[in-house]
């Protein structure tokens, strides 16, 4: 498997087909792999003329799991996707993100505007502009609360308990979570995110009690569009056919002139 080393630490990637590329940064806990590899994205993607790249976050999947916070929060994760965007040479790629990976492709789309064509943010909510009660100060803390069971968590609500069957499927680094949860991912202002010039797709769902919903998020990007999912939580909109058919038509759109 495709490795690069980015201030030390090895990034496991994956490029998939040919075409326009999509780069797809994951959510918390989980992987490439089990956030988009399984449920098709790849194929998807690659039938509609677009190349998929991958990557595992660090603390995730294949990728270097370090135990020290200082190593995580968004912009360590985005200097991450950086790297790779320079270690592939790629030239204006779309971005798909879900969960915390949205977290890092909107800070992305902030601070480096030209390297990114489309956006879709996924599994996402107005917190990331500060909105309450879905911020990450707040969202993140309670992880560690599953971190430290060893068995299924009943007792905890179960959009929280999900996250100790993710860690458990994947064979999670524990302390490298930790780590990560208790990192800094601050939002962006609302005057931040209305300079984003790049034409972004929000994606919530209806009932995510993780991140909540990302309407007012839409509407204060330069070029934001909402789209909401009926009866969808945090977790299912990965798998959704719809979602994904919604991603890919955004991202081969053509921007007018």
């Amino acid at each position: 498997m495709p490795y690069l080393v980015n201030n030390g630490i090895r990034i496991h990637y994956g490029v998939y087909g040919n075409g326009r590329p999509v780069v797809l940064l994951h959510g918390g806990t989980v992987s490439f792999e089990h956030n988009y590899a399984k449920y098709g994205w790849i194929e998807r993607l690659n039938a509609s003329g677009l190349q998929a790249v991958g990557l595992d976050f660090r603390g995730h999947g294949e990728s270097d799991k370090p135990h020290d916070t200082e190593s995580y929060g968004t912009s360590n994760l985005a200097d991450d996707v950086r790297a790779l965007l320079d270690h592939l040479k790629l030239v204006q790629p779309a971005l798909i993100a879900y969960s915390i990976g949205t977290v890092v492709a909107l800070h992305l789309l902030q601070v480096s505007p030209p390297r990114f064509n489309r956006a879709a943010l996924v599994a996402t909510g107005d917190g990331l502009v500060g909105f309450p009660p879905y911020t990450l100060g707040r969202v993140l803390p309670p992880l560690a609360l599953v971190l430290d069971r060893t068995e299924y968590p009943n007792d905890l609500p179960h959009h929280l308990a999900n996250y100790w069957n993710f860690v458990h499927a994947t064979n999670g680094d524990r302390e490298a979570l930790r780590a990560l949860s208790r990192a800094s991912y601050p939002p962006l202002s609302v005057e931040q995110a209305a300079g984003i010039g790049t034409p972004v797709l929000v994606v919530s769902g209806e009932m995510d009690l993780v991140l909540g919903q990302g309407q007012r998020l839409a509407g204060g990007l330069g070029q934001g569009t909402y789209f909401e999912v009926p009866g969808a939580d945090h977790f299912s909109l990965a798998a959704d056919a719809d979602v994904q058919a919604a991603v890919v038509s955004f991202i081969t759109a053509q921007s007018p002139e």
